[in-house]
């Protein structure tokens, strides 16, 4: 492996810790503007965490790869021979030009633009151009194959990686406890999940953290930001959507989770404007639940939305709209770019899976309803923070203090609260400050 670059400007460990009071629920807003704390974050939490990288879908076939990021470093994900999964650092170990310039392709071999260095699929070097005439015998080539990312793994399609040598069990990252809701859209859907149309990306000048935290668990927003879509009958009421929040361990956290029944009701309900054919969808969706799951888990059936530390965030309600899947990529302390992928069920009636896709490019795209009036809100946040008095003031994350956690449903695993609280977000920040203060 690589040796991995360490930040010049070293912010002590009292320093952080007076950015943030998770039991006191208070965030300092230098904690979004700074770029000392950026470059460390860099460091401590994306070379220390389990990143989401994409679907297994999106790499079906040998030579097939996509590329993405993990903090600011490139990477490409490539299926190699025998189906095994190879994350490699997007640089040539030559001059460091980035080996691949393209977002998604099969290829046999990655080829360097500047001098011509070759690489395999499993990023060992192949190809030098004049290597006996220019080196003379002197380059080793198995010691210059392109940097891989020590740990590979996937949750039923999602792929992960993670920089650190001593890197927990990706399952035991993600916790069981969260994976109980998050396995409903994974195993529901019936002839598996697959990702459908491109990767949608934009860029938003505000802070990652603003985004992940969001997503976590943010539900007392919707009422006020996403307002509108109450008003002229977008949506349904919101008390009829769902119910509890949850926090995990890692600083993982979900929203909009309904009592038992609630979500199948709803899918039954929308299920009418598809006819026959839409309720049986409904019901198969929940058999499938309730043969391969719990009957508990096919009781909850669908979910809203949560992150997994630190920046892959999701979005589904219920069997009728996608999987959508947000990588929070960080860009400096104050722009990110939105990666966005559809995921939805393969043996889904055509019907059915065209308005899951109209569905998501109405709501949850950059150019639908609700994207907007998230990113909007984050980059005025950003905006305001960058003053002196206000970059320096103490933000309120207070609500529900005392409380974290205490909800108790049965049989619904994690951290309940009710679904007005930020308890989910004093979780996100007290694992981000477990990580910023430990060598």
């Amino acid at each position: 492996m690589a040796t991995l670059l360490k930040d010049s400007r070293r912010l002590g460990e009292d320093e952080i810790s007076r950015l943030v009071d998770p039991d006191r629920g208070i965030v300092s807003g230098r904690m979004f503007t700074d770029p000392d704390v950026y470059q460390l974050e860099l460091e401590r939490i994306f070379l220390k965490s389990w990143c989401f990288l994409g679907h297994e879908s999106q790499i079906r076939n040998p030579g097939d790869y996509f590329a993405s990021a993990i903090g600011e470093d490139r990477v490409i994900v490539v299926r190699g021979e025998n189906e095994e999964i190879h994350v490699l650092l997007n640089s040539c170990r030559h001059r460091g030009l980035a080996v691949c310039g393209t977002d998604r392709g099969n290829t046999s071999m990655f080829i360097c633009p500047y001098h011509g260095w070759g690489y395999a699929r499993d990023g060992s070097l192949l190809a030098v151009p004049l290597l006996r005439e220019a080196y003379h015998g002197n380059l080793d080539k198995s010691a210059m194959g392109l940097v891989r990312v020590p740990h590979v793994a996937s949750y039923k399609g999602l792929i992960f990686a993670n920089w650190d040598e001593d890197a927990m069990p990706l399952e035991q990252y993600l916790t069981p406890e969260q994976m109980w809701y998050l396995d409903l859209p994974l195993v529901g859907a019936l002839g598996g999940l697959e990702v459908i149309g491109p990767v949608m990306k934009y860029r938003i000048n505000t802070n990652w953290k603003l985004a992940s935290e969001n997503f976590a668990g943010d539900d007392y927003h919707v009422l006020t930001t996403h307002g509108s879509a109450f008003k002229i009958g977008f949506l349904p009421p919101y008390d009829m959507v769902a119910d509890y929040i949850a926090y995990f361990d890692n600083g993982h956290g979900m929203g909009d989770i309904p009592k038992p029944g609630r979500a199948l009701e709803n899918d039954l309900h929308m299920a009418q404007m598809f006819g026959p054919e839409g309720v049986e969808y409904v019901q198969a969706y929940n058999q499938r639940l309730r043969e391969h799951l719990s009957e508990r888990q096919a009781e909850i059936h669908g979910l809203g939305e949560g992150n997994i530390f630190p920046n892959m965030s999701w979005i589904k309600f219920g069997c009728f709209h996608v999987l959508g899947l947000y990588s929070w990529h960080p860009k400096g302390p104050n722009e990110l770019e939105v990666w966005q992928i559809c995921l939805f069920d393969s043996a889904a009636p055509l019907a059915i899976r065209e308005f899951a896709r109209t569905q998501m490019s109405q709501e949850n795209a950059a150019g639908g309803i609700f994207g907007p009036d998230d990113g909007e809100n984050f980059e005025r946040i950003s905006e305001a923070l960058r003053g002196k008095v206000t970059g320096g003031s103490n933000l309120h994350y207070a609500m529900g203090v005392g409380h974290d956690g205490e909800l108790e449903v049965e049989g619904l695993p994690g951290h309940l609260g009710p679904h007005f609280s930020e308890q989910n977000h004093r979780n996100f920040y007290r694992h981000w400050l477990k990580l910023m203060t430990a060598e």
